[in-house]
């Protein structure tokens, strides 16, 4: 055989083991950035009522949960208003910050009219007094911000 042919089968072998050994998701993720972040305003308490927050671009983001003692081990609604009607794939990540809890990651319906929900569950912990963040992320062409609210749960 030739070198030319070891090459190039080299570089045909090379881009097709890149294309199922990296996720090209993720490395345009970093190339993006962190996550920037709008967070609720600490007076607001989603036990009490919705609370609401808008980001670097100008959308607003109003969530409610149901029922309002957020309670453990059973099901809990999501619910969020938007200024943006046409936001395709919303999602909504919780996880616990004063203890590793696992990372729940809830898709939105788009109801439409600019309202979303989705249902879920979290976990009961022997500690109890869970702090809370529930992060909605928006990907952007050139960025990713996103709000971030924050809450609390008891045993």
């Amino acid at each position: 055989m030739n070198k030319m042919l070891i090459v190039q089968i080299t570089v045909i072998l090379s881009i097709v083991g890149a294309y199922f050994f990296i996720d090209f998701n993720e490395v345009y993720k970093s190339i993006k950035g962190d996550v920037q972040y709008s967070i609720q305003d600490s007076n607001c308490d989603l036990k009490k009522g919705p609370c609401e927050v808008t980001v670097k671009d100008g959308t607003k983001f109003e969530l409610e949960i149901f029922p309002k003692h957020i309670p453990l081990m059973e099901n809990i609604k999501f619910r969020v208003k938007s200024s943006n009607d046409k936001l395709d794939d919303l999602n909504i990540n919780i996880y616990s910050t004063n203890m590793l809890m696992g990372y729940f990651n809830l898709k939105f319906e788009n109801l439409g009219n600019g309202l979303y929900e989705t249902k879920g569950t979290l976990p009961t912990c022997p500690v109890g007094n869970m702090e809370w963040n529930a992060d909605i992320d928006i990907d952007k062409m050139s960025e990713r911000i996103g709000a971030r609210f924050q809450f609390k749960t008891t045993r």
